[in-house]
């Protein structure tokens, strides 16, 4: 693993803490630096019959890699979003420092196979690796993140819970929701957000020029096992994507932490919202629409019920983790040490 992150969270730990407690693998974490920020050795990998890990392991790729050919050693990697970012992504500059894009193209060309959260992205990571399976986002529905008790208020709540590489996609409706949020009897939220980074200073600059009003609600960023917290404490939430080829390749999963707490959710009429099954899904493409749209749920006629059932059929870590655990079977038995 490179850290906790939310990728990490969903695509590594979560569900392979779920394997290892049902049964399915015994699984040892390494880190590829320690906490204090250095680079960890490599471990001895002979006592492993699989090694998984996240996009690229960075500095340290190469090395693992030319040992487990030698020892015969299959490996899967997982993608959670396009490799190749776009100028609108806060992290793009040290990628391109680091060669980060092309580690992860190699990670990808040398896998045994490659797991993708969505066909989208899938049909990019065939171009380099033809064995590429999709095994969704999914939420432990057992965790307490997702079972908190819904928090009253005399304001209407809007939230956006995400990461900082969203500052683009936030700027894009400010007006529209600063509009809404002086229209009154409204509180929006941002959660995750760092009062040290520049592009969280940004977004919140952006939406309310000059200072931060009453109505903006700055919630910090917490741990990726705490973040679902938040959803209890919100009336909408919102999903807004500007379209190009990264975020197309987005995953729904925001339309499923939102039917964790039956919400709707009004998204940009782009990527993996466009056309959603979840009628509690509410697109919008202009400005004008998303005002309309947060008019719209302040008065209570957006449902977020079909988010729930969505939830419940597509997004339940246990289910989705059968898939996972047959792809890593499939993999080890098709290599002979």
């Amino acid at each position: 693993m490179n850290g906790m992150s939310g990728v990490a969270y969903h695509r590594l730990y979560a569900p392979l803490s779920d394997l290892q407690v049902r049964g399915y693998a015994d699984v040892n974490v390494w880190a590829t630096r320690d906490a204090d920020g250095q680079p960890n050795p490599p471990p001895d990998l002979t006592q492993y019959d699989l090694v998984v890990w996240s996009g690229t392991l960075a500095e340290v790729q190469g090395e693992v890699i030319t040992a487990l050919a030698a020892l015969g050693i299959p490996y899967i990697v997982d993608i959670d979003d396009y490799w190749m970012l776009n100028r609108y992504n806060p992290a793009r500059n040290e990628w391109e420092r680091r060669g980060l894009h092309t580690k992860t193209q190699e990670a990808i060309y040398n896998a045994a196979a490659v797991t993708v959260e969505n066909e989208r992205l899938g049909a990019m990571v065939g171009k380099v690796n033809k064995n590429w399976h999709i095994v969704q986002n999914a939420l432990d529905l057992t965790a307490m993140q997702w079972n908190t008790e819904k928090r009253p208020s005399d304001k209407f709540r809007v939230g956006f819970i995400g990461s900082r590489s969203h500052r683009y996609d936030l700027l894009m409706i400010a007006d529209a929701l600063r509009e809404f949020a002086e229209s009154g009897g409204v509180e929006l939220n941002l959660c995750g957000y760092d009062p040290a980074d520049r592009e969280w200073i940004a977004v919140a600059e952006g939406i309310a020029p000059g200072g931060h009003p009453d109505w903006l609600k700055l919630r910090p960023g917490v741990h990726p096992s705490q973040y679902g917290q938040y959803y209890a404490g919100m009336d909408v939430v919102i999903a807004p994507l500007i379209s190009n080829n990264f975020n197309a390749m987005k995953s729904d999963i925001k339309v499923k932490e939102a039917g964790a707490y039956c919400l709707p959710l009004i998204a940009s009429d782009f990527g993996p919202y466009a056309t959603h099954e979840s009628a509690g899904v509410y697109t919008a493409k202009r400005g004008k629409e998303w005002l309309e749209l947060l008019h719209r749920a302040k008065a209570g006629e957006l449902d977020g019920r079909p988010n729930a059932e969505y939830l419940q059929d597509t997004g339940c870590l246990h289910y989705v983790n059968n898939a996972r655990a047959e792809i890593y079977w499939a993999v080890c038995q098709s290599v002979t040490k």
